[in-house]
């Protein structure tokens, strides 16, 4: 008897020769199920859904993995990371000048040492004379202004102030007694948090060896996955379904494009703006306008957030001018209007000429979505979040539209 449609699975008959099978949807409801050896039925693997749930829990192993070990896994990510950023610009050099893609990378990592050292060299003194008089000269600007604060609005911030007061102190002590290994720590903090293997590196030997280690691992693994970034790229083109090879080119192009010009593009144009607010501020006489101005490009990675450091320009040239020993007074033009007005037209140059000629708009957001995922990404990943938030959001937002939606639109057109 002819097994009738409403039967789950398709039988295999084993004659001379395999006959073909019909497509039956299985227990996935999603494609065709496979016959094990003995014609018994599918495997487990084959079931859609059982799939999908393994490949889903391998993935959130391995996250959660990484991030138990992330003291390991952050420099061979960061050097990785600056792999996919110098990619276009090494295999240029590469066809230009006809070098072999070895020595290309070596002269690379020379020339930006080069300009790491000579940028040090020239911006760490002012860095250091900005933030000794920033952490001697805030404390008590801090409570003049608590004080006035008081008197006129009948507000007491003191509690506030205090708190900042009491960290200037400690970083103040610190950073005299050590400021080297102060400098090491923040490093290690920023780049590797507050991990098991960064704490049993700053038991035994503090944060300078941490920092050291990642100034000779970070540049030997950017060597070799710069060498091998393409083949590294090709090799999971053999784990793609012939039939579906295409389709994930074009998506990984787009996510690639969106990528690059979040990280590439952004980060041009972030230390462009850095450069401008610490000019500009310069010029307008406001007081640290290097850290300023490093702060404001360095959140300027992130859109909109830049900002936040104009009111604090504004707030530190007020109490340089009214407070002290000696101050200068209040002066409306040097106080607000002049910083304002650098402020302004740093954001007018970026939005109007540097974004459009540099970064275009293949982030495919608008600004609400930003503001929403960079408020998202900020709760659930603190700084980290909001930087990797919007590519990942936009990302998202391309397999949405490339896989999703048709599917939607497929089935409201069947029913």
């Amino acid at each position: 008897m002819k097994p009738g449609p409403s039967r789950r699975y398709a039988l295999c008959v084993a004659k001379k020769g395999p006959e073909p099978i019909p497509e039956t949807t299985g227990a996935g409801g999603r494609g065709p199920h496979h016959c094990g050896a003995k014609g018994q039925g599918p495997h487990l693997w084959h079931v859609n859904w059982v799939r999908d749930l393994v490949i889903i829990g391998l993935v959130v192993f391995l996250v959660w993995f990484g991030y138990y070990l992330r003291g390991i896994f952050t420099p061979l990510l960061i050097a990785l990371f600056l792999a996919y950023l110098f990619h276009p610009l090494i295999t240029w050099c590469e066809r230009r000048f006809s070098l072999p893609r070895p020595a290309t990378i070596a002269g690379l990592i020379v020339l930006v040492l080069l300009v790491l050292l000579l940028l040090g060299l020239g911006l760490v003194p002012i860095i250091i004379d900005e933030l000794t008089a920033l952490v001697e000269k805030l404390p008590g600007q801090l409570t003049a202004l608590s004080e006035r604060v008081a008197e006129q609005f009948g507000l007491d911030i003191s509690n506030l102030t205090n708190e900042i007061d009491a960290s200037l102190v400690g970083f103040k002590v610190d950073f005299e007694a050590d400021p080297a290994g102060k400098g090491a720590a923040i490093i290690k903090y920023v780049i590797a948090g507050t991990g098991h293997l960064a704490g049993l590196i700053e038991s035994v030997a503090g944060a300078m060896l941490y920092v050291g280690l990642m100034a000779i691992l970070i540049p030997f693994y950017f060597f070799y996955f710069a060498w091998k970034f393409g083949p590294l790229t090709q090799a999971f083109d053999g784990y793609i379904p012939a039939s579906h090879k295409e389709q994930v080119a074009h998506i990984a192009g787009r996510m690639d494009g969106v990528v690059s010009a979040y990280f590439r593009e952004r980060l041009i144009i972030s230390g462009i703006m850095a450069v401008m607010f610490w000019i500009g501020w310069w010029i307008c006489g406001v007081p640290y306008a290097l850290l300023l101005g490093l702060a404001a490009g360095a959140l300027s990675l992130i859109p909109y957030v830049g900002g936040v450091v104009w009111p604090l320009a504004i707030l530190l040239a007020y109490l340089d001018r009214t407070t002290g020993t000696n101050p200068a007074g209040f002066s409306l033009w040097v106080v607000v209007i002049w910083p304002s007005v650098v402020f302004g037209v740093v954001q007018f140059i970026e939005g109007w000429i540097l974004t459009p000629q540099i970064q275009g708009k293949s982030m495919e957001m608008n600004p609400v979505a930003i503001l929403v995922v960079v408020f998202i990404g900020g709760a659930v990943g603190g700084l980290y979040g909001m930087i990797l938030c919007i590519p990942i959001a936009a990302c998202v937002k391309i397999v949405f539209q490339e896989l999703v939606l048709p599917e939607i639109r497929r089935w409201a057109q069947t029913h």
